[in-house]
Formats: structure tokens, C-alpha cells, sequence
């Protein structure tokens, strides 16, 4: 471990107070620090309709005592600043103690000393906001040039750098550097009467600017627009009912993510479609569904969660048996299973949650050929536009790059493709899993506070039935 000074006395000023806390008479007593330098960016349609830049900087206190949380956030960092919101944090503890039937307890963890750096090529916060705004211009000019049945554009793009410091009474200190790029892209096309959309995300939680000067170009997410846009003109009308399928990289992310990993977040599973299932058979061998907080290059990698607890990799479905859940640490206690390094909160203003970090499939042992043999008629998805999932395992995700499969080949790019179901039949009748091809795709996850993540896995082939295709002249 290594702080500078300036750091030790920020740290030595945390450990002080919460130590103070601790004298109160508070069981276990965090402080969050963050400092964030963000900047966000909208342009639509040719011209820029939003730009800015701000610093924010603010603690955030948790206390447990006599089994009930407090919870407090302040901007105040001065010394009576922070003492004043451990007081009050404690305070509002032992007032919901009071109608609390069941107290709260804290899995043991071993306490941490670290320093995490985030050293990047280019800081977002050191780019001209002009040459931001040439990076949107250039993708809104190129996709228009590709495809001049593109009718409007609008680019979000956000960046954000900045230090985290973590110090509990048990003696955390940890100090971590971090950073993201993010942008959405959305935009519709029209050709004789028929209108369509599209959408495009990208983002790097590991790289600088540099990340969108050398990987993700203005000519390559240009191409990936222009190409959806054509995709779903040209494309057929799909036929309705249930057909074989193969889900690519990302539309196995998305049902990775958000149909089946929120039922092993450990404080949503009994409410879910995992409840009791525990130990049980969820799919066939050979099937393996993992959260990684350690994926190279993941958007939701980091060495710890806010609760100092190491990240790591945990296989939720392993050969096919639901293995176990994500947890924190009040949940890792109240289910006797480890603390999985699941604890996350968006910023100092919010409280960690148990969240996903980067969420697959992983490979099988099925050449990409061998997915597809077989199938007389089936649908590929791509790629996806927007869906949404439930406790109960119902899935609807539109698709946004489809191909209809016919006699083993890929045969006509469809539009407005839509698939539904239950994700809990669905796993249980996957036939194949692939090895080749694998990938993952970046975004946002909400639970009442975002959370950067990753989901995705190779090709996997589901057999007719748990899945229905839908969709619209």
C-alpha cells in the first residue's frame, strides 16, 4: 500500500471519524469519499443541443447499529462536517432499530489497505470539448453518407474520471482511481413510407480518450449504424409462433443480464423464478453462466465493491446446477454463503446495492458451423434494440440485426423482429453452446441507481418452443 501525503490525511481524517462512530456505539461505520470530474455531451441532427462539465465531490456515511442501517450524504468534508453526519447516521440507526424484528449482521471480511491507480493515455477531462463535439459531428456526417435513408441522429455521449476512497472502523483504506467512457446512439431511418430505428451503445471503464480514437471510430460506429438502418428497410417481415434459434454474442447478454442474473441477486431471489432452486438442475450440462468483476477490459470491473469486499469471478449456473447468488455482506451473512465483492452504489448520494458487474455465457464446445446444421427454419439474432425482464423470468427484447436461418444458412435480414418468453424454460432447452465466436456488450443496468456493466457469452442455439418471435408490418 501506497498513499501519498495528501491522501494519508484525508485517509487518517476519515479513520478518526470513523472511529468516532465506533465510540458512539455503532457496530460497523463506512465513509465513501468520491470525487468525479464529468462531462456530457448531446448532439442531434447536426447541431449540438447540450454540453457540460462539472466536478461533484461528497461522502457517503453508513452506520450499523443495534441491527438497523443509517444512512447519511453530505458535501461537508471538513472534520465537523463528517463527524456531524456519522452522528446523524448513527441517530437515524437507532431510531429504525427500534421497529426493526430482525437485526442485521455483517458477514466477517478481512480488512484492506490499498491503492488502486486508473492511469489512462488521454484523460476525457483533459479533451477540448470541441474535439468531442468534431467526434459527434463526424459520425452524424459518415452515417448519413452510408445510408441517406437516415433521417435523424442523436448522440449521448458521457465521460467521467475520478477518485473513491473507502475507510471503515474495522480498518479498511482503500483508495481507488476510475474512470468511463459511455455514449448511446439512437436514430431512425425512413424509406416509402416505412420508418425504422436503430441504436448503437459504446464504452471503456479501462481506457482514456483514446479508447474512441483507435477502437471506436466515427467510420466504424458509422458502418454499425448504417448497417442496422439497411437491415431493417430492406429486411422481411418475420413470421410469427416459435421457431429454433441462435442468439448471438449480445442477445445472450441481454438474457444473461437481465432474465436470469437479477434472480441470483441475493436480495431479489426469493421474489424471483430462482426461489428454492438452489442446488437444482436450471439447464443441461455443459452450461456455464458466470458474473465476473476481474473481465479484462469489463465495464463493470473493479479490484473491490464499496463495501472493500475483492471482486471475483462467481459461476452462478455451473454445468447446468445453479451454484449460488451474488451477495453483500449483510446477505452473504443472512445466507451462509461467501461475499461475492457484489456491493455497489452508483456515487456517494446512494447506498451499495447487490449488482451484477460483467455477466456471461461461456463457451461450449460447438464449432459456429455445428450451431447452425440442422435448423430447416430459425431465426439469428444479433443484435438488440431495447427490452425489458421480470422477477417471474418473462423476457421481450427487440432485435435490431436478425438473418432468418434456412436449411443451416443465413438467409434474409429481417425487421422488427421482437422475442419473448420465459428464461427459466429457455435455459433448459438450449441444444448448443459454441466456442468460436464470443463477445460481450456494454451498458447500464438500473435497481433504482445505475450501475456500469458488461453481459454476453459465444452463440447458443435454443430448440422451438420457450422462445416466441413477434413482430409488426
Amino acid at each position: 500500500m501506497m498513499f501519498n501525503a495528501d491522501v494519508i490525511t484525508l485517509i487518517d481524517k476519515l479513520q478518526k471519524v470513523a472511529d468516532y462512530g465506533e465510540r458512539l456505539g455503532a457496530t460497523y461505520v463506512e465513509l465513501r469519499v468520491e470525487t468525479l470530474n464529468r462531462s456530457n455531451l448531446q448532439y442531434e441532427d447536426g447541431r449540438v443541443r447540450s454540453i457540460n462539465q462539472r466536478l461533484e465531490e461528497g461522502v457517503a456515511v453508513r452506520v450499523l447499529t443495534s441491527g438497523a442501517w443509517g444512512f447519511v450524504t453530505s458535501n461537508d468534508l471538513s472534520p465537523n462536517g463528517l463527524q456531524s453526519s456519522v452522528k446523524d447516521a448513527y441517530s437515524l440507526a437507532s431510531s429504525a432499530a427500534k421497529a426493526r424484528k430482525e437485526p442485521i449482521k455483517l458477514a466477517e471480511i478481512k480488512p484492506v489497505q490499498d491503492t488502486v491507480p486508473f492511469k489512462v493515455k488521454q484523460s476525457p477531462a483533459d479533451v477540448d470539448p470541441k474535439e468531442k463535439i468534431d467526434y459527434a459531428a463526424e459520425i452524424w456526417n459518415e452515417t448519413q453518407t452510408l445510408e441517406p435513408r437516415v433521417k435523424a441522429i442523436t448522440i449521448h455521449q458521457r465521460d467521467g474520471i475520478g477518485t473513491k476512497y473507502l475507510v471503515t472502523n474495522e480498518g479498511t483504506q482503500i483508495e481507488t482511481g476510475f474512470g468511463h467512457l459511455y455514449m448511446v446512439i439512437s436514430l431512425t431511418g425512413k424509406d416509402n413510407g416505412k420508418i425504422t430505428s436503430a441504436r448503437d451503445n459504446s464504452g471503456s471503464a479501462t481506457r482514456g480518450w483514446e479508447y474512441y480514437e483507435t477502437t471506436q471510430t466515427p467510420s466504424l460506429i458509422a458502418e454499425r449504424l448504417a448497417r442496422r438502418v439497411t437491415m431493417q428497410l430492406d429486411g422481411v417481415t418475420p413470421k410469427p409462433g416459435s421457431f429454433p434459434c441462435v442468439l448471438g454474442p449480445v442477445v445472450v447478454g441481454v438474457l444473461a443480464h437481465e432474465a436470469l442474473g437479477h434472480l441470483a441477486e441475493a436480495d431479489l431471489t426469493l421474489q424471483s423464478a430462482f426461489a428454492g432452486k438452489l442446488n437444482q438442475d436450471v439447464a443441461p450440462k455443459g452450461v456455464w453462466m458466470i458474473d465476473d468483476g476481474t473481465l479484462k477490459d469489463g465495464f463493470g470491473t473493479v479490484k473491490y465493491d464499496d463495501e472493500g469486499v475483492p471482486t471475483k469471478r462467481i459461476e452462478l449456473i455451473k454445468d447446468g446446477v445453479f451454484n449460488t447468488l451474488l451477495t453483500d455482506r449483510e446477505y452473504a451473512q443472512k445466507t451462509g454463503l461467501p461475499s461475492s465483492g457484489s456491493a455497489r452504489a452508483e456515487d456517494f448520494r446512494v447506498y451499495p446495492l447487490i449488482r451484477m458487474r460483467n455477466t456471461l455465457f461461456e463457451r461450449g464446445d460447438l464449432t459456429d458451423e455445428e450451431i447452425f446444421e440442422g435448423i430447416d427454419f430459425g431465426y439469428y439474432c444479433i443484435d438488440f434494440a431495447g427490452g425489458s425482464a421480470t422477477l417471474n423470468a418473462s423476457f421481450q427484447v427487440g432485435v435490431q440485426e436478425a438473418f432468418e436461418i434456412v436449411d443451416g444458412e443465413l438467409g434474409n435480414s429481417v425487421t422488427n423482429l421482437s422475442i419473448s418468453g420465459i428464461a427459466t424454460e429457455a435455459l433448459l432447452k438450449i441444444e448448443g453452446v459454441g466456442k468460436e465466436t464470443y463477445g460481450y456488450g456494454v451498458g447500464r443496468c438500473g435497481k433504482g441507481q445505475e450501475a456500469l456493466i458488461s453481459s454476453g457469452g459465444p452463440l447458443i442455439r435454443f430448440a422451438s418452443g420457450p422462445i416466441t418471435m413477434g413482430g409488426k408490418a
